[in-house]
């Protein structure tokens, strides 16, 4: 990806029977408008358009005036004349920024700056399988004189400089990313040393998540302190090998503001201000859960694998409903498969493999769990049918079932041009796109369910039928 080329190589010279010439420039092809059409969405260029256009309106505006109604207008004008310059200087900046950034343009830049600005702003780290790492991160010892390694540190570092060339380009905030913390238990950090080398070990993690999110210098926010990560999710290996919660305590102590009260003036100061937003849990049980919410750790979101067709882990949903956990469900496409693409079409062939799957060996593993191929055929036909009859795609039923289960959908991306891919379209195409989204139905995002009683029942009786 990092050494892909924006330059067209011209052709050989094969001599006069080489055929007709090369095509004329094209100003539109996507190699020489892109930074044009990245450069006009920034948050500079656009604070210039308005300016310059409140400039026009104070000229008009000053036509028509004597004296110190003139005089005032003309003092007006002159102010927004320096804003003016300054956003010149910026949009200028800017510029310049993409030819000093090599990564500013690569195709998994523009892929996720493609997602974000479609509405798709937050980030998970993960991968095509378990445990996203390297054998030596799992089994190995890191050099003692660096920072204890993660599994998901190059996914992290992806995703942090996209954050960072993002909201350079649209403004601060726009980005949010959601990190997972998977303990390494093979290594002493983790295993020994109790609920104070849970803290130490879980506090390394942080600065390091901070450095590959926020860069080298970390971040700071317009109030300069610390930006703190956005959310950092638990993994946990075996529940029955290690209690998770001396980790959750460490990750709650660092979610919180400490304060200090001042005995003579009262005053309440933060002496050390928290370095995350939010934790989360993944594939937590529901008696696991509780047993965080009863130690009084403040969960913020529980990952779980919950779709049309998987509908295990329903306890942990009502649990969550109980006390207010958001609910951020996986597998809602079933790695991809409830498309058209496979109704009525054989099994996908682990060797030749498939790049609008997520993984084939993980695609037919869920296939197998779901009662085999055949049912699946079964499901996916009533799932199609839905979809004929509201004009949309498949993806589009199965991720809205989602939604009306209280959950908050994660879609794996793709790092290339079919990133709208698993929402069933080939890309940005707003002639296709119902409500003028790119690359995917509107109605998924609807208030209202575009899903009617007979369509919920259908898709009720999925789950009992595989």
């Amino acid at each position: 990806m990092l050494a892909e080329n924006w330059i067209p190589t011209p052709p050989e010279d094969a001599g006069e029977e080489a055929g007709p010439p090369p095509p004329s420039f094209n100003a539109a092809a996507p190699e020489y408008n892109e930074l044009v059409r990245r450069l006009a969405k920034t948050a500079p260029f656009r604070k210039w358009n308005e300016l310059t256009i409140q400039a026009k309106q104070l000229e008009q505006e000053m036509s028509g005036l004597k004296g110190s109604d003139a005089e005032a207008k003309q003092a007006e004008l002159e102010n927004v004349k320096v804003q003016i310059a300054d956003a010149e200087a910026a949009v200028a900046e800017l510029k310049q920024s993409f030819s000093d950034d090599p990564l500013s343009l690569t195709s998994w830049m523009q892929a996720l700056t493609d997602l974000a600005d479609g509405g798709m702003t937050t980030f998970e780290v993960s991968g095509q399988g378990w445990p996203y790492c390297s054998l030596r991160q799992l089994f190995g010892e890191m050099p003692s004189a660096a920072p204890p390694a993660g599994f998901f540190d190059g996914v992290e570092r992806v995703l942090g400089t996209f954050k960072r060339r993002y909201e350079k380009e649209r403004g601060p905030g726009r980005v949010q990313l959601m990190l997972k913390l998977a303990p390494n238990v093979f290594s002493d950090a983790w295993s020994t040393g109790g609920a104070a080398g849970a803290v130490a070990a879980v506090e390394a993690y942080v600065e390091r998540a901070r450095a590959n999110v926020f860069g080298p210098d970390g971040g700071v926010t317009a109030e300069g302190v610390p930006e703190p990560l956005d959310l950092v999710q638990l993994v946990w290996w075996d529940f029955g090998a290690a209690d998770p919660l001396p980790v959750l305590k460490a990750l709650q102590k660092l979610a919180t503001d400490q304060l200090q009260v001042d005995e003579d003036s009262g005053e309440v100061s933060v002496t050390e201000p928290k370095k995350i937003r939010g934790i989360g849990l993944v594939d937590f049980p529901a008696d696991r859960l509780k047993a965080a919410i009863q130690a009084g750790v403040p969960i913020t979101c529980v990952q779980v694998e919950h779709s049309v067709l998987v509908r295990s882990a329903q306890p942990v949903l009502d649990l969550c409903a109980k006390y207010g956990i958001k609910v951020l469900a996986r597998g809602g496409t079933l790695g991809g498969l409830l498309s058209a693409k496979y109704l009525g079409a054989p099994p996908p062939d682990p060797v030749r493999g498939d790049a609008d799957l997520d993984s084939v060996p993980g695609a037919l593993d869920a296939v197998n769990n779901v009662g085999g191929w055949a049912r699946l055929q079964a499901a996916l036909g009533a799932i199609v049918g839905i979809a004929d009859k509201h004009g949309v795609k498949p993806e589009t039923v199965a991720l809205r079932w989602q939604i009306d289960a209280g959950c908050f959908p994660l879609v794996t991306t793709r790092w290339s041009a079919r990133v709208w891919r698993q929402f069933g379209y080939e890309g940005w195409s707003s002639h296709e796109v119902s409500g003028g989204r790119p690359g995917v139905d509107g109605v998924l995002f609807q208030v209202e369910s575009f899903l009617d009683v007979d369509d919920v029942r259908a898709l009720a009786g999925l789950a009992a039928v595989l």
